[in-house]
Formats: C-alpha cells, structure tokens, sequence
C-alpha cells in the first residue's frame, strides 16, 4: 500500500529545519485553503496533549532525485522498468534504499516515459531519525531537501516573466543546497559545504551548456540575511555568466522549515515521504490498517444512504401518483355522472369514450347552432328564382346540401352553378333524365362550402 505523503487530516503540522546550530521549527495551521505560520520552540512539541504531525527532512546529501527515460510509452509499464534503471545510476543497490516515484510524463517524441524518482539509502535513514531522536522528535513524514525547496519557491516567488532557468540556493552555516528547474520543471538538485561560484557554474553547465537570456535567483536560509548585509546576494561571476535577477525569498530563515509544514498540510506536485517501508511511522502505520476498514464502512454508509434515498423516493412517487389517482377518478365521474362502471386505473378512457358519446347526442343542436340553416335556404332560393329554376327537392344539412329541379334551358343550371361558386359555395352540377317529350332539362346541384374541400 502506497505510503502517505501529506497528512490531509490534520489542521497543524510542524516542519523541523535541522541545522548544526539549533533546530528551526514552524508550525502551520489550516484554515479552509489557507495556511498560517508561527516560530515554535522545541519544548512546545513536548507539551501538546496529542501527537503531533511532525515533517522533516532528509538532507540533499543523504538522498538523491533522478530523472529516468525508458523507452516505454505506457507509464504504468514504465514504472516496473524504473527500478533497473535506478540501479545502474546509482553507486549502490537499490534493494538498500527507500525510493518514490514522483511524476511521469511523455518524452518529447512520445515513445518513451520520463519519471522523476527520489530515495535515500536506508542507513542514511536510519542516521536522520536518530538524529531527530536525539532531540525527542519522531517526524511521521520524511521530505526530500531540494525538492521542498523547489516547490516551496514556486508557491511563494511566482515570476511573471517565467524565465527559462530558475535557481533556488539555501544558504546555512552546515550547508548550502541548490535546486534548479526549467520554467516550472524540477531538474535537479546538489549540496556542497561552502558558496563555491566555480562549482555552481560547473553544475549549470551541465543542465544548459549554452546560459539562457534570463536566470532567476532565489537566495534563502538561515545565514541568507547576513549575506545580503555584506554584499551582493551573488558572486560577481555567476551573475556576469548567469544573468538574471537575484533576490530574497520572504523570511529566509524559516523557508525551508516552513516549506515542510506547508508540504505535510496540502497536496501538490512532487509530495514525498521517505519514511515507509519498516521505517514507517507508527501512527501512520495504524491508519494505514484502519484503512480498509474505513472503506468498508464508508461503503456501507454509502450504501446505506443510498437505499434509504431510494426508499424515500419511492414512497413520494407512490403517494403522488395515488393523489392523481383520486383526482382522475372524481374527474371521471363528474363527466360520467357517477362512480358506477369506472374500472380502477382506467379512468381517463371511461371519461374519454363518455365525451365522445355525449359529443355524438348533442351533434343535431350543435350543428344548428354553427351552421344556421334559414340564410342558406334563402340564398339558394333566391339564386334559382333568379335563373328561371325550378326546386322539386332541397336537402340541407351540415355537410350535405342537395338541389333537385328543372330549368328551361342546361346553361341556366350552369349559371346558377356559377353564382354559387361565387357566393362561397363549391356546388356540382349533374344531368338527370326525365321521361320523352318533356322540352325542359332536369339536374341535381351538390353543394358544400368551399372551406370544406
């Protein structure tokens, strides 16, 4: 099980910057997403009533940070190649040290997997937490130096111009520690006993054989301030070959041990803790058993939240459909008239095939009140009494209206035809037979009104 590297449920966390002098100690509180810092003396973690949640860290000399290239382009295959190849880089095993793997990404031409990798030997282990032991400490959480360093810097000194190459040096009377990145990419980290301006410009001319435009400067650490008080934070050759701005981080002191505190509370980018395997703190180890069980429960919770939302709806459903249950029925019999011959569930038929049947009853009034028969009759009449027509028969209704007669002459029906056609009327006209002799034509003139074509 992978081991933690932030402790996301705790509100405080310190972070302890061992010197030769006296260790530095911040404490970090969370507030929702911001943290707050406090100097703390070495006896306060002695009185807390629990225990605290404790960063330290495994100096840049006792540990190491790796970039690795295998020729894979599945990073979960990748990671099982990584370990051989640490191998063959480092000067000692690998079966005897402690490592991480921090992030992966694509090679440029995407058939490959960069992976940054960070570890320390296992004595080398062993040595630090004696000597956090030594001052009554036991740190849950095990940082690497350089790349708390590396991320605390771009938390707090973000560069607007983002310059190719940005350089970070700790300055402490025991030390002095660079890491450096390209843009926002961690590239590598070194340590050397004194501010050696040769041996830097050596190690940046291995990153970048050709000096970029622009180089930031970061300076920070304990013995940081009293360089600035006696001169430039730079040596005059490093700024003349590596040019760029050089400045203070905000409270050198405590920036490293304010960079663990801050790395122990939240996550981020290139999170470590060094600290697992056997060395694995012991409250750590207990909230690592507790964990299955805890996804066990949560599960279950879950689970349990679930059905009873399920159960919830399903009485809310069941009760809004018996309440339009009962108004469809009490619809259904005020339009039936009574409740007898209303099958449950089949109300909104009964009422349709009621209103259908009472539409059909109520046709003959409905029909005489849209369409009035008296300005019809008379229209026709007086159109054939204007043609010369005779009216034998006269059939009206809302949809049929046929004229039996005869005329003295078949262009007088065809007229008549004509003039209804005019008035609104879609009327047809047909020849009927009639007995020999008879000098007049008989015909028959169907008619509807031209909209119900």
């Amino acid at each position: 099980m992978k081991t933690p590297a932030t402790a996301p449920w705790a509100r405080t966390a310190f972070g302890i910057d061992l010197t030769d002098l006296s260790p530095i100690i911040i404490k970090a509180t969370r507030t929702g997403r911001t943290l707050s810092f406090e100097p703390v003396a070495l006896s306060t973690l002695a009185t807390l009533p629990a225990t605290p949640v404790v960063a330290g860290s495994l100096l840049q000399k006792e540990s190491f940070t790796r970039w690795l290239t295998a020729p894979i382009a599945s990073a979960k295959k990748a990671e099982k190649v990584f370990p051989s190849l640490l191998d063959v880089q480092l000067p000692f095993s690998v079966e005897d040290c402690e490592t991480a793997l921090l992030h992966t990404v694509p090679t440029p031409d995407r058939t490959g997997t960069r992976g940054l990798v960070t570890g320390a030997r296992t004595v080398d282990i062993e040595k630090r937490l004696a000597a956090f032991s030594s001052l009554g400490v036991s740190p849950a959480l095990l940082d690497q130096e350089g790349l708390a360093l590396w991320s605390q810097m771009l938390d707090e000194s973000p560069f607007a111009a983002t310059p190719a190459l940005r350089i970070i040096i700790y300055l402490s009377t025991d030390r002095v520690t660079l890491a450096l990145g390209q843009n926002d990419e961690f590239l590598g980290a070194h340590t050397m006993r004194l501010l050696d301006a040769d041996q830097i410009h050596r190690l940046l001319k291995s990153y970048f054989p050709t000096p970029p435009p622009l180089t930031q400067w970061l300076i920070t650490g304990p013995h940081a301030p009293s360089l600035s008080e006696s001169g430039p934070l730079l040596p005059e050759s490093l700024h003349t070959r590596w040019p760029g701005p050089a400045k203070l981080t905000r409270d050198p002191a405590t920036f490293f041990a304010r960079a663990l505190a801050t790395r122990a509370l939240t996550a981020g980018a290139l999170r470590c803790n060094l600290r697992t395997g056997r060395f694995l703190h012991p409250a750590l180890a207990q909230r690592q058993a507790k964990r299955p069980t805890q996804w066990a429960v949560t599960c279950l919770l879950a689970g349990l939240v679930l059905c009873a939302i399920n159960l919830a709806w399903l009485i809310f459903v069941t009760q809004q459909t018996a309440g339009l249950q009962t108004i469809f029925r009490s619809l259904a019999i005020e339009v039936t008239g009574s409740p007898l011959g209303i099958p449950a569930g089949q109300e909104v038929l009964t009422a349709r095939r009621a209103l259908e049947a009472q539409t059909r009853a109520m046709e003959p009034f409905l029909a005489a009140m849209e369409a009035p028969i008296a300005p019809a009759l008379k229209n026709l009449l007086v159109v054939a009494q204007e043609e010369g027509l005779s009216v034998e028969t006269l059939s009206l209704s809302r949809k049929n209206r046929v004229l039996h007669g005869t005329a003295p002459k078949w262009a007088q029906a065809e007229a008549t035809c004509r003039r209804l056609n005019t008035q609104g009327w879609a009327a047809t006209l047909e020849r009927k037979d009639l007995p020999p002799g008879e000098d007049r034509v008989a015909f028959v003139i169907g008619l509807g009104r031209s909209h119900e074509k």
